[in-house]
């Protein structure tokens, strides 16, 4: 049976079990561990009419009850986890729901819709706000780079790990994130944005008067969310109680420090009595609301100013992280410890924001290869044994960050070298024990498991048909620009094919020229073609997925070619070229 896997995997679609810990018991940092207490299953009463939801997810979702109907700001990740919150909500009012507000694209606010509104007729015309960009960013999730943002954000999200003391506390900004996994059935239920708008929207639903605000910060699309009878400002992800993630390290587009700034100053020129994250609880009274806000832009300008400083100074990101530090008034500030972003974190990124890669010194213009460089180390250090004794010496002084950077060159050098994986991962353990942010602690203890060959990121991936759903909903140029980054190029330096693919469902036409090492993608018609295909844009979808095979595509002619017996192998061989990599 021939299949091809996904090279256009989705966000946030993990299939980890959480795994047994076999190592020392970790500590916990102990702002940590309080923090936990901030995401208490609960439904909060704002003031009249409004009600947040927090601790059933990752994100809250937001209730506002107006004269005859409802509208329920973000829905969080899983219709399970909507269920549960409407549960909630259906104990304080069984009016129905008249629209769904999405302050921005993130998976853990947009992927639970059909959990509020189960009717599939419904769920067709009910009114979904969202900036005009917002569909783009979701059909992001299946972008070009998508397998090694899954990887690294299963690392950060913990899934991987068992939840408590031993593993996963919290995720910072929630208790968990609800994907699938033996803890969650992560069920997608995602109903699209349909009323965009550019900058600003002014709405009356249910007789409640709503602004919707574009507001740029943690993502490009982000909105908020004013109701000036009551003054009650709903921020999305543009403040929650932790530092701000200025960057995430699963990986994202640029988020613009002063673009955040910005979109602050627009909520403080309101006066909000309340405000109501998407992440956290709620915010009340207008003396407490505006010196929050204060001091969370106060907090995002320093950094980025003193980066920017230090940068005009020809400091190079790691001399300038030794030199940024939040001053005490803002660094103690209980809404800006660092439980999901950090200073240091966010240096980098402003530098890179700015500069791109290079640090400045000409030493790391070409570097010499990661092997080089630890080859060399360990000669210098007298070879393995004494690289691995002072590994041993690093960690017994808890200079646990210089451990498991010796220890990493020993394992570049042989990733079979059993006893370096294990000290690498006990230097990682205990790192993790020590990281007050739970997104770099979850990453420590998850590489740290996967070194001792506890856990891995598997590539078979469990489309169940809420899954397929979400691919399929994708435009089709989306999901096609997937495969040339996925060319096994070294394959193709002597190839010069044309493949036109016409999906004859949505009378689309795509044409791919791979030709000495590159495969690029045009739309319409090929004038010349070596190989033609005819396919159902859903079929194409599961054929990439690996849900169906070629063979049963072609069978029952939901692939159709010009020649069966010429062209299959052809077909067959073209889909080969994008088989994904393994490290």
């Amino acid at each position: 049976m021939f299949n091809v896997k996904s090279p256009c995997v989705l966000a946030l679609l993990m299939c980890l079990s959480p795994l047994s810990w076999s190592g020392p018991h970790p500590s916990v940092a102990p702002s940590l561990d309080s923090h936990t207490q901030e995401f208490d299953r609960k439904v909060y009463k704002v003031t009249d009419g409004v009600y947040q939801a927090v601790g059933f997810a990752l994100a809250n979702s937001i209730m506002i009850e107006g004269d005859d109907g409802i509208v329920i700001v973000d829905v969080t990740e899983s219709v399970e986890t909507a269920r549960e919150v409407m549960a909630e909500f259906r104990k304080i009012t069984d009016k129905p729901v008249k629209a769904l507000i999405y302050t921005h694209n993130h998976a853990d606010h947009i992927l639970g819709g059909k959990g509020f509104v189960p009717d599939e007729a419904v769920a067709a015309t009910l009114p979904v706000y969202a900036h005009e960009s917002t569909n783009f960013y979701i059909n992001r999730f299946a972008n070009i780079i998508r397998p090694i943002v899954e990887t690294r954000s299963t690392r950060m999200f913990g899934t991987a790990l068992p939840s408590g003391p031993k593993g996963r506390v919290n995720d910072g900004i929630g208790p968990f994130l609800a994907t699938k996994s033996e803890q969650h059935e992560g069920t997608i239920g995602l109903i699209r944005p349909n009323k965009t708008f550019e900058q600003q929207l002014s709405l009356n639903i249910a007789g409640i008067d709503i602004e919707l605000v574009h507001a740029p910060g943690e993502t490009n699309d982000q909105l908020f969310v004013w109701l000036p009878q009551k003054r009650v400002l709903l921020p999305g992800d543009n403040i929650y109680k932790a530092f701000p993630n200025l960057y995430t390290i699963r990986g994202t587009l640029y988020r613009d420090p002063l673009m955040w700034v910005d979109s602050l100053d627009k909520m403080r020129a309101l006066k909000p009595k309340y405000i109501v994250p998407s992440h956290t609880r709620l915010i009340a009274g207008e003396e407490a609301v505006s010196e929050t806000l204060t001091v969370y832009r106060d907090a995002i300008q320093y950094v980025h100013d003193q980066t920017i400083r230090w940068m005009n100074a020809g400091l190079t990101p790691d001399e300038i992280v030794e030199r940024v530090e939040l001053p005490p008034h803002l660094k103690n500030h209980p809404f800006l410890l660092e439980h999901y972003g950090t200073v240091a974190w966010s240096v980098r990124n402003i530098f890179s924001g700015y500069l791109g890669w290079f640090n400045g010194d000409a030493a790391s213009l070409n570097p010499v290869s990661p092997s080089d460089r630890a080859t060399q180390i360990i000669k210098l250090a007298g070879g393995r044994s004494q690289v691995v004794n002072a590994v041993r010496q690093a960690i017994n002084k808890e200079d646990y960050a210089w451990a498991a950077e010796l220890a990493g060159h020993l394992v570049t050098l042989n990733r079979d070298d059993e006893e370096a994986l294990q000290l690498k991962a006990e230097a990682f353990e205990h790192l993790g024990a020590l990281s007050v942010s739970p997104n770099g602690r979850n990453f420590y203890l998850t590489q740290a498991l996967e070194l001792k060959g506890e856990a891995e990121v598997k590539d078979d991936r469990d489309y169940t048909e809420d899954r397929l759903d979400f691919v399929k909903s994708m435009p089709m140029s989306q999901v096609l620009k997937s495969l040339p980054v996925s060319l096994n190029a070294e394959d193709t330096l002597d190839l010069n094919q044309t493949v036109e693919l016409k999906f004859d469902d949505i009378d689309e036409t795509y044409t791919f020229h791979i030709r000495q090492g590159v495969a690029e993608l045009r739309a319409g018609e090929a004038d010349a073609a070596d190989l033609r295909v005819k396919v159902n844009s859903r079929v194409w979808a599961d054929v990439l997925l690996g849900v169906q095979s070629v063979p049963a595509a072609l069978f029952t002619g939901a692939v159709k070619l010009e020649n069966r017996i010429t062209d299959v192998p052809a077909f067959i061989q073209f889909l080969l070229l994008f088989q994904p990599e393994e490290r």
